[in-house]
């Protein structure tokens, strides 16, 4: 059972606003908001009202929200936050590596695999109550409800090399067209084999801003095609090393003694990501910087940030249980029941 929510006074507008469309008067509220100087990442109410603001993009949020994706209104309030997010995500990746074209798939392996020492996908193998991995599902859910929508907004956005090899690894999170296959929908079954919500949005207030900065720094750079190469470098830190740390999910579900269909999601990635970390490496990003070698600097960058961003998150729920803590938000229920 939820307790009141726990928005700031922005995500508290933007979920009033969305309610009804547009109206008169509607503008002038949300021009009012300003920015304020607080770290953007870490920030509740920011990452959440991004989230927000990118959620009519992708039919979220009910049918009155829809009537606001292109509102002026709505898309001046999320440039401005945008602005301040884009400040603190150069910040988080400081001084870029110098990488040659001919390296660079060499240099995404290398930043996406795993490293030794402390681990949440270890964790959650060997140690985690079966209330800790349902936290775990929640923060996922914000994205695996979605899975590859984010990414394919840069489909339309690139031409010749790589572009082979993007639409095949969406296709593949998209079940390779066979009905129920969608990785979504393999998320899907894993929260309902546990009793969770399994409806998006039943969990994205629960959330802290790290796990919600995780979803819109795709968001943001799947907005704009001046970011496509930024988006490229994100989604292969999505599939390099994931086969590894799903096999950690999958191996600690059946520890906790999960049903075989609450472990389907994480053994499809399992066997997928082996052949799409080679894919978004060699065949996607190496192929696209060679034919646009000045984004390789933005390639880079989204793969660095985030990096960066997961490790922030990961870090977040590890110390949050080892201090006998909650990692949400707001005190939730994960049961459906």
């Amino acid at each position: 059972m939820r307790l009141p929510n726990h928005r700031g006074p922005v995500s508290e507008i933007l979920v009033r606003v969305f309610q009804c469309p547009p109206e008169d008067g509607d503008e002038s509220v949300l021009g009012a908001i300003t920015a304020t100087d607080v770290d953007a990442i870490s920030d509740e109410d920011l990452q959440l009202s991004l989230f927000l603001c990118y959620g009519p993009q992708y039919c979220l949020f009910g049918e009155a929200a829809q009537t606001w994706e292109w509102d002026t209104s709505l898309v001046e309030l999320r440039k401005r936050l945008e602005a301040r997010f884009a400040r603190e995500l150069r910040e988080a990746a400081g001084s870029l590596p110098a990488v040659d074209v001919e390296k660079l798939p060499g240099f995404l392996m290398e930043l996406g695999k795993p490293s030794p020492g402390r681990s949440l996908s270890r964790y959650l193998k060997q140690d985690a109550t079966m209330e800790q991995f349902q936290e775990f599902l929640m923060h996922r859910s914000v994205y695996s409800l979605m899975e590859a929508d984010h990414h394919s907004l840069v489909i339309p956005r690139v031409r010749g090399g790589g572009k082979p090899a993007l639409v095949e690894i969406q296709a593949d999170e998209y079940g390779g067209g066979i009905p129920g296959r969608l990785h979504s929908q393999l998320f899907e079954l894993t929260l309902a084999e546990l009793g969770m919500h399994t409806e998006f949005g039943a969990y994205f207030e629960d959330v802290p801003a790290c796990s919600l900065a995780n979803v819109n720094v795709i968001s943001y750079f799947g907005t704009y095609g001046r970011h496509r190469g930024a988006l490229l470098g994100n989604l292969a830190m999505t599939e390099i090393g994931s086969h590894y740390v799903n096999r950690n999910f999958r191996n600690g579900l059946q520890r906790l003694n999960g049903s075989d269909d609450s472990w389907l999601f994480f053994q499809e990635h399992i066997v997928a990501d082996a052949v799409h970390e080679q894919l978004a490496a060699y065949g996607m990003c190496g192929k696209f910087v060679r034919d646009n070698p000045r984004e390789l600097s933005d390639m880079v960058f989204g793969a660095v940030v985030t990096a960066e961003l997961g490790a922030r998150a990961n870090e977040f729920l590890l110390s949050s249980w080892e201090r006998g803590e909650s990692s949400l938000r707001v005190m939730t229920s994960a049961s459906a029941g």
